[in-house]
């Protein structure tokens, strides 16, 4: 059995590389068994350098976990003489995130008819296309996905139009500052 899991580690590692897949895993991993938090330590280290796809992983995640560790971290800095309360910003916030290294997802499909986010992602999602389906996620197909992405297709300049306007913003409120 040890030589099948090796083989199938060694073919999945090459598939990750061939196809730049970067794994992320967000969340508290602190919750999980310690010899599970070394196999996430060395599967998201040894695809640190990909950089084609990002397959992100949650486990134990929630928004609200995470918004208020990137606060406690802030506060930290502070604390330390790291940064100063002035340093303070949307973009310092973001850099303590989870998902500080990813793009912000542009479309995020929710299954099972309910038509809520759970506190999934709440701050990356603000400028995503929201695609809420009434099936289960075994039963998701082919047509579910084309769904969703003719959804994207068809809001995407609306989004992309309101990045746009809050991005000028907030260089203009940072050049106030």
């Amino acid at each position: 059995i040890h030589v099948s899991v090796s083989v199938h580690t060694s073919v999945c590692r090459d598939n990750l590389q061939k196809h730049g897949v970067c794994i992320r895993v967000l969340g508290d991993l602190d919750m999980l068994p310690l010899d599970i938090q070394k196999l996430i330590a060395q599967a998201v280290l040894s695809t640190r350098t990909h950089n084609k796809c990002f397959l992100n992983v949650c486990f134990a995640y929630t928004s609200r976990h995470e918004i208020s560790n990137a606060v406690k971290e802030m506060a930290w800095g502070v604390e330390k003489g790291l940064i100063k309360p002035s340093d303070i910003s949307e973009f310092l916030l973001e850099k303590c995130l989870y998902t500080s290294n990813s793009p912000d997802p542009e479309l995020l499909i929710r299954t099972s008819g309910e038509v809520r986010l759970s506190d999934f992602l709440l701050w990356q999602t603000s400028y995503s296309c929201l695609v809420f389906q009434s099936v289960l996620w075994p039963e998701y197909s082919f047509w579910n996905l084309c769904e969703a992405i003719l959804q994207y297709q068809l809001n995407h300049y609306t989004l992309q139009q309101k990045l746009s306007l809050d991005h000028v913003y907030c260089l203009k409120r940072q050049q106030h500052i």
